[in-house]
């Protein structure tokens, strides 16, 4: 099966790139065709995935310069935001589209003017998924998410965790080197990995620190992750450290910017926490449990579905609830045991085999819409040497598949595409017709027009498909006309050999 996995970017330190990744190795192990398109160059991306990887433009794909894509029987659209590739799925006239839906940070949170224009657009053009014939979803929250947002139906989400690798991420000891350089020798380590986005609320991490430090003072905050790769960011950065100067704790805030390797981070900490008020999934909680690193995380998004009974949960944006979650944990060692078995236990539900089988489930419940290769077109070379004897009419089964060929072409085309809006209405007629037309269009262009579009181009392939199988039929009869003759000269020449024999044998 030819297979095009499009993304907005893929980079080894991102969640969906890591999702892009397996993608990539599964369906390479089963022995798939596949390549990614990418608008922009991967990043760290390893030697077997840069391979099958594409960087393009939307011309690229339009155009048809690309074959593969023009050819895929099945293309998986991730979508993390809005990016000009996703507009190629709206002219696909063959295969399965899914669409993989990881959410998008409302504007409202993303706390910088920076990228705020792009967030809205992207909340509002996550309708392209009504192009798809099915969508994938990290978890519920998302799930919900975008049946709220775009009205697409809930059957057709399906849900899918992202995974996490499992044998990387596992408990062990504090790397004596990077003790020595935080200083973090007879400290309590507090952790967050992640973006220094908005909606992190990396300040309200800082003042559950100071609350923190009045009952433990030997406490420190981690914060792990990207803090130069958007502007937006250092917005976000700047105004923490301000906030941490005025709170007096600015020296127990340890800022480590991106790394390349996060476990020996989460070996270092003795409760994982987070303030963030959206997170559609949230692959650093399992990642953390997995570590046998307790955590508190804000009731929001999709984070106390995903650590089900595993974790200490605050109430969002309250700086006073996170730190008494946290003091729980540090304070009383017997929940703090149970939290760590707990985690160890729930993280084991987010596997990569966990995930590669739930991704060949639906993937066969994808590939149900998609018809099989047109067979080739045998009708005028055979190979074989035709007969000189009349082939008897055609079986009556391919008499019918004729009729049924010919009645799908004529009637293939169901777009209605002669149709205008009008109204007899004397004098406002015109402008009910107006009104009609752009009253439905918000409903016609997002949904109705794909899903024609794509019925439409499903009959004529089934149509070409039948007309194919019956020139196959037509080939089979003439080779079964064929070999009935050829047995009949043999039992000819037989019967001859055996008179002759006979003849011999008599004189």
């Amino acid at each position: 099966m030819k297979i095009s996995l499009i993304s907005i970017n893929l980079a080894a330190e991102d969640a969906i790139g890591t999702c892009v990744f397996n993608q990539v190795r599964f369906f390479g192990r089963r022995g798939d065709d596949m390549r990614v398109y990418i608008p922009s160059p991967p990043h760290n991306a390893p030697a077997d995935i840069a391979a099958v990887t594409s960087v393009v433009t939307l011309d690229d794909l339009l155009g048809g310069q690309q074959e593969h894509f023009r050819l895929s029987d099945l293309y998986i659209y991730h979508y993390p935001g809005y990016y000009d590739l996703l507009e190629s799925m709206r002219g696909l006239e063959r295969g399965t589209v899914i669409y993989y839906y990881h959410n998008v940070t409302p504007p409202e949170l993303w706390g910088a003017d920076i990228a705020r224009e792009w967030l809205a657009q992207s909340t509002w053009r996550a309708n392209l998924v009504h192009y798809a014939d099915l969508a994938i979803a990290d978890s519920p929250f998302n799930k919900q998410d975008l049946v709220e947002r775009v009205s697409y139906a809930p059957d057709r989400i399906h849900v899918l965790p992202l995974a996490v690798p499992l044998e990387r991420f596992t408990p062990g000891d504090r790397d004596t080197d990077l003790v020595q350089r935080y200083s973090l020798d007879g400290q309590r380590v507090l952790l967050f990995v992640g973006r220094m986005a908005g909606n992190k609320r990396i300040d309200l991490l800082i003042e559950a620190l100071a609350q923190i430090k009045g009952q433990v003072p030997n406490v420190k905050l981690l914060l792990v992750g990207d803090e130069q790769s958007n502007p937006a960011f250092h917005q976000i950065v700047t105004a923490a450290r301000a906030r941490a100067e005025e709170l007096g704790v600015a020296e127990a805030v340890i800022w480590t910017g991106r790394v390349d390797d996060q476990l020996p981070y989460y070996r270092l900490a003795d409760v994982y926490v987070t303030a963030s008020l959206h997170e559609g999934f949230g692959v650093p909680l399992i990642e953390a449990m997995a570590c046998g690193v307790p955590v508190v995380a804000s009731r929001a998004g999709a984070m106390p579905w995903v650590l089900g009974k595993a974790g200490l949960l605050s109430k969002p944006g309250d700086a006073a609830s996170l730190a008494a979650q946290v003091l729980r944990v540090l304070k009383d060692a017997d929940l703090r045991r149970d939290q760590v078995e707990r985690g160890l236990k729930r993280a084991q539900e987010f596997g990569l085999e966990s995930y590669e089988a739930g991704l060949a489930e639906i993937i066969n419940q994808a590939v149900v819409y998609t018809l099989p290769e047109i067979p080739p077109d045998l009708s005028t070379s055979t190979g074989e040497q035709e007969t000189s004897e009349p082939v008897s009419s055609l079986p009556q089964d391919q008499s019918l598949l004729g009729e049924l060929t010919h009645e799908i072409e004529a009637h293939s085309d169901v777009a209605l595409r002669g149709y205008v809006v009008r109204s007899k209405a004397p004098l406002i007629g015109p402008l009910i017709a107006w009104v009609r037309r752009n009253l439905t269009s918000h409903l016609r262009e997002p949904y109705l027009d794909p899903t024609i579009e794509r019925q439409v181009a499903l009959n004529r392939r089934l149509a070409e498909w039948l007309n194919r199988a019956g020139g196959a039929l037509a080939v089979s009869a003439r080779r079964q006309a064929s070999l009935e003759a050829r047995v009949r000269a043999l039992e000819a020449q037989a019967e001859a050999l055996a008179r002759r024999l006979d003849e011999e044998g008599h004189d």
